[in-house]
């Protein structure tokens, strides 16, 4: 309940505030001599959903004639589900869990705050979790770090939510805090902690192998199956070779896909043009913010946890790609 109150006040903060969106509501934006206004909601200034945003808000003010994309500065992913639910925003940066969660109705979306109406856009990049000890640790697996001193990430994270469903499937408990990240890495440094959570690509990580031996732990091999009927809005994705000194083969754990989202109601016509020119100007987007333009990949439209909206699904049907028929919304047979 308490963190829902804060997304709740967020929203409310970042509905007052928002620029050129409001009036647009659900219809695809505001039309001012021709030209269709549309806003995304991203999060705060410098995080990656927000870099994200400005990379697509750059291609269609520079690619797009009679189109005009603003960033908003929000509450990130739980906000921009809200945000983009209410019609308040045309699109939203959003994880793939938040949005299971939301267009389910679960968790703290469960009731009033469902959101059926949001639609996925197109994919972004991944985020693999990892669990960061040190290589002289005697922790082999996640079930050794019984009783260890471990940040799960801030308060009301991404990190500590999946830290504190990894550790109820594997029946793991710890003694938990809730260090931003930065700190997380010194405190294990420092040996004030025996570890942190965090997910990949992670700066903090390489920056601790400068000077440490670390140990990269992922979810326990017989948790798998479990961990993922219990909680299917996650995704798996690999940690690449060799991107870090602990994993010289690379790993392969739970995780998730950062993506746009808009309501169904918004203008297919818009959907389709911003998809359309996204990846028709890929190389921009990757000058911009080099992750995003990397995987924003058509062969990852599979990642999504909910159904496309379908001014992306005309555009991928158009370059020949097939849309699984578990993201076919509803509207798509109407």
């Amino acid at each position: 309940m308490k963190r829902m109150t804060a997304i709740l006040l967020v929203a409310t903060i970042a509905v007052s505030t928002l620029v050129g969106c409001g009036e647009g509501g659900q219809g695809g934006g505001n039309e001012d001599g021709g030209t269709v206004k549309f806003s995304i909601g991203a999060s705060s200034v410098g995080g990656g959903f927000y870099n994200g945003a400005s990379a697509i808000s750059t291609v269609v003010n520079s690619n797009l004639d009679g189109y005009e994309c603003t960033v908003e500065v929000t509450g990130a992913s739980a906000n921009n589900a809200l945000l983009t639910q209410a019609g308040e925003v045309e699109m939203g940066m959003c994880a793939t869990e938040v949005m299971y969660e939301a267009y389910n109705g679960l968790y703290d979306f469960e009731g009033q705050q469902a959101c059926p109406d949001i639609r996925a856009v197109m994919p972004g990049w991944g985020g693999v979790y990892m669990f960061i000890t040190m290589a002289s640790s005697d922790y082999d697996s996640l079930y050794d770090i019984e009783g260890a001193s471990w940040s799960g990430g801030p308060v009301g994270s991404s990190n500590q939510i999946l830290m504190n469903r990894v550790l109820e499937v594997c029946g793991i408990q710890v003694d938990m805090s809730n260090l931003p990240n930065s700190d997380a890495s010194r405190a294990l440094g420092d040996g004030t902690i025996d570890g942190f959570t965090l997910a990949h690509p992670a700066s903090a990580v390489n920056e601790l192998e400068a000077t440490n031996d670390v140990r990269i732990l992922t979810v326990p091999d017989d948790k798998v199956d479990a961990f993922k009927e219990a909680y299917p809005q996650y995704v798996w994705l690999d940690i690449p070779a060799g991107y870090y000194k602990a994993l010289p083969d690379g790993a392969n754990n739970v995780g998730l896909y950062n993506m746009v989202i808009a309501n169904q109601n918004v203008d297919e016509e818009l959907v389709y043009q911003v998809v359309k020119a996204c990846y028709e100007n890929q190389e921009l987007i990757s000058s911009i913010f080099a992750q995003f333009g990397e995987e924003m990949s058509l062969d990852n439209i599979g990642y999504s946890t909910i159904p496309y909206h379908m001014g992306a699904i005309r555009y991928f049907e158009e370059v020949g790609i097939e849309v699984p028929e578990e993201l076919l919304p509803p509207e798509y047979s109407a």
